[in-house]
């Protein structure tokens, strides 16, 4: 068997565990808590439905937070959010999944959330982090409806990568002496 053939499925398998639906496996009441939002300059363009923060701006609401230079959080007419932008060198992104793990952590120059589509598009060396799992590419696609993404590099010389730890084993039981 080649060896292509027999990684295949590790790798489906790592790419299907690696990202989770954010919304999905967040912490049960982040969706709860209330939105904070800090930055240094705020404009906001009712007749748009366009908010625009700049200068250190962090988002939280729950263990779900945003850092970036700037975020533009575009409404429809009904005023619901339909699509976040956040830029910065990086922006960053962070959720806690479950009590106990670590959050799972993203940064790019330039992250999408996409509400309608329930999407998030990663791009400008997009990192991905979950437990020490890394992906990073020129960007990332990714799905959270279906829970399926797509990476891409800028060319030949610039791939995605992706980097995984083995899982631990629990110590045996026995005399490990030599």
């Amino acid at each position: 068997m080649k060896h292509a053939e027999r990684i295949r499925p590790i790798l489906a398998a790592l790419l299907a565990s690696l990202l989770f639906s954010l919304n999905a496996l967040a912490l049960p009441n982040d969706r709860e808590q209330p939105v904070k939002v800090s930055a240094d300059n705020l404009e906001a363009n009712r007749s748009k439905n366009l908010s625009v923060y700049s200068g250190n701006v962090v988002i939280t609401q729950g263990s779900l937070q945003i850092r970036a230079d700037r975020v533009e959080v575009h409404g429809n007419a009904q005023g619901e959010i339909n699509r976040v932008v956040a830029t910065g060198r990086p922006a960053h992104f962070q959720q806690q999944v479950e009590e106990s793990t670590n959050p799972v952590k993203a940064k790019a120059k330039r992250i999408e959330f996409l509400v309608g589509s329930d999407s998030l598009q990663l791009t400008g060396e997009a990192h991905v982090d979950r437990d020490g799992n890394t992906l990073s590419a020129e960007r990332i696609d990714y799905d959270l409806k279906s829970e399926q993404m797509k990476a891409q590099g800028r060319s030949n010389k610039e791939r995605g990568e992706m980097i995984w730890k083995p899982e631990s084993k629990p110590a045996e039981n026995g005399n490990n002496e030599q």
